[in-house]
């Protein structure tokens, strides 16, 4: 799901699709061809306050499916016998598909849900509320804090009990509680007129716990802190924290009483915090080379003067990198307001594979105008070449954010994700973020010291031990210069003779001499 907020109520195509694990059983229909193909359609229903009333005007609270998305299915016929166990639908150009045709069971309850669980095949689910349970008992379901964590804990679901036809109706609703936190934040507008906000970090003073489980609310990037409950419980809890819209300037917030809930599945509760010197209204602000970006899609305008606030110190809980360039990002996608570079480096890795095509060209042709950023495009074609190595650099791109160890720089759902750079992203980087404005393909930095030190300069203001060895000698790019070799950022030389420059290098480069060994590095468009 491309954007993890309140699923809307938009009504979703679904084809036939498989029945991989389902039985005959005594409800099959004894002319096989005469049978009906099942046809599902599916909707959603959104959260709404605890009165009960909806809130239409939130429109942050509204999502439709992605690509990718998985829904889970099960057949049960009515002597509770598990037909179809936990059938897969992933969401595709706007229907759900699977490998095979389904056809309808008569006297039978179909259970849909949201989002899949695989581990929920080997379980013995014979009612919507086996699942439901599993999915309450989860280990991590207080961790909510990146989007895919909060739409793993919001369980969405429906039971149709014996439907008269092969035309059913999943309805899915969610079957637990939300609450939500809302904070005042800095709000922007471009001359073009896209929207961005300022990161605000929340801090629990008081540990906000509910039955003795830590809780970490998934921020929205737009001032709003979320997480799901239990719903029909007792629940108690203290709000106790603190925001941070600058660094080292703490915004207190909290309540002498602890707040108690009893919440109904599909209803939230809002508490809304306020600050007056954060006003609701949009400044007009281009994005700048500098500002920082966060997991949530949030954009530190740094350097930024408003009134007394200089933003000279931005925060950092949440910042996963730095604008190199405005104006380009990704052509042809939604993602052409700038792009960024990853605080992290990804260490040493191997080149991906030969031969790679993307729109039925070899990579290498991308190569003959260093100003296209085929970096994308170029990563998307490599990690899905047969026989890529998990440890080559494109992968270590795609990847990045993705696992246990580096999850705190996840790529915002709103982005391109993590890519390899191409060498017109290195080029921008070194001319933007590196102060070289006449850096070409063909030149050598003028002050490679200079240069390589802005750079690391802007991730140090962040997390200065990441800057450290953020460079290794080689760096590679996602751009082939031909069938051997690809273009490769060279840090060379030391002290004052130390130069910067780009050149090819083989990329089954020899990787025991240290000195030889690739570095990559990633960078997100938005």
């Amino acid at each position: 799901m491309k954007n993890y907020f309140m699923k809307s109520s938009v009504a979703l195509m679904v084809f036939s699709a498989a029945l991989a694990s389902c039985t005959q059983e005594e409800i099959a229909q004894t002319d096989m061809s005469a049978r009906q193909t099942l046809n599902i359609s599916v909707s959603t229903q959104d959260f709404v306050p605890e009165d009960g009333s909806r809130a239409t005007t939130d429109t942050d609270r509204l999502t439709t499916f992605a690509d990718g998305d998985a829904m889970g299915m099960y057949v049960i016929s009515s002597d509770g016998t598990v037909i179809c166990n936990n059938e897969k639908f992933v969401y595709n150009s706007s229907a759900w598909k699977a490998e095979n045709e389904l056809y309808y069971w008569k006297n039978a309850n179909y259970i849909a849900y949201y989002p899949y669980d695989e581990s929920l095949t080997a379980e013995n689910i014979t009612s919507a509320e086996a699942i439901k349970t599993k999915f309450a008992g989860a280990e991590n379901f207080y961790t909510q804090n990146t989007a895919e964590a909060y739409e793993k804990a919001d369980l969405m679901l429906v039971e149709v009990e014996a439907p008269a036809d092969g035309n059913i109706q999943f309805n899915l609703s969610h079957q637990f509680s939300m609450v939500e936190i809302n904070v005042p934040v800095r709000k922007y507008k471009t001359e073009g007129g896209f929207e961005y906000t300022a990161p605000v970090s929340l801090t629990w003073d008081t540990q906000l716990q509910i039955e003795g489980k830590n809780v970490t609310p998934y921020s929205t990037g737009k001032g709003s802190f979320r997480f799901i409950v239990p719903s029909e419980e007792e629940l108690s809890f203290t709000l106790d924290g603190h925001l941070v819209y600058d660094e080292g300037v703490p915004v207190n917030f909290g309540s002498s009483d602890a707040q108690t809930l009893n919440l109904a599945s599909g209803h939230c509760k809002v508490y809304n915090v306020t600050y007056e010197k954060v006003s609701g209204d949009v400044t007009t602000r281009n994005l700048e080379v500098g500002d920082f970006y966060y997991t949530d899609g949030s954009i530190y305008p740094y350097g930024n003067q408003e009134g007394n606030n200089d933003c000279s110190k931005p925060v950092k809980d949440g910042c996963i990198g730095v604008i190199f360039e405005v104006g380009t990002g990704v052509a042809g996608t939604d993602w052409t307001h700038g792009s960024v570079l990853a605080l992290k480096s990804l260490g040493q890795a191997k080149w991906s594979a030969n031969g790679c095509t993307v729109g039925g060209n070899v990579i290498e042709t991308l190569s003959a105008d260093a100003t296209i950023k085929s970096g994308y495009e170029v990563t998307q074609a490599l990690v899905q070449m047969e026989g890529f190595l998990w440890n080559d650099a494109a992968n270590l791109a795609y990847n990045f954010g993705k696992g246990e160890e580096d999850s705190q720089y996840a790529a915002p759902v709103s982005s391109s994700g993590w890519y390899l750079p191409s060498i017109a992203d290195w080029i921008a980087v070194i001319q933007n973020l590196g102060g070289d404005t006449s850096f070409t393909l063909a030149s050598t930095a003028a002050s490679a010291n200079t240069v390589v030190a802005n750079i690391k300069n802007h991730i140090k203001t962040i997390n200065e031990e990441l800057a450290t060895d953020y460079f290794l000698k080689y760096t590679l790019s996602a751009t082939e210069k031909n069938a051997t070799d690809a273009w490769a950022l060279e840090l060379g030389g030391s002290g004052d003779s130390q130069n910067l420059k780009l050149l090819n290098r083989q990329k089954k480069q020899n990787q025991t001499n240290a000195s030889n060994k690739f570095g990559a590095c990633a960078v997100l468009s938005f």
